[in-house]
């Protein structure tokens, strides 16, 4: 079967090759490693497209999570308590 043009531009098979590239990874990342469950695909996106912005760098990355943690806000749904200990530690 014959392949279709796409566009006029001559480099442009090769940045549709790396998106397909793209595209096959992150579905084998999500089939992979979390069997695709529907109810959280979107948090798996989200992961991979922040693991992707970082893949240049893997060494600092535990730090950098550790950093994203400990300035993130609290999350929405801790209990009251953990909330009020989480700003008692803030001031």
């Amino acid at each position: 079967m014959a392949e279709r043009a796409l566009s006029k531009d001559e480099q442009a098979h090769v940045t549709f090759k790396w998106l397909k590239i793209l595209n096959w990874n992150c579905k084998k990342f999500i089939d992979g490693t979390y069997h695709g469950r529907e109810e959280h695909k979107q948090l798996y996106l989200e992961e991979f497209a922040y693991r992707f912005n970082r893949r240049h760098f893997e060494m600092s990355l535990v730090e950098r999570l550790l950093n994203t943690c400990v300035f993130a806000s609290p999350h929405p749904l801790l209990r009251e308590s953990d909330s009020k200990m989480a700003l008692a530690y803030e001031t």
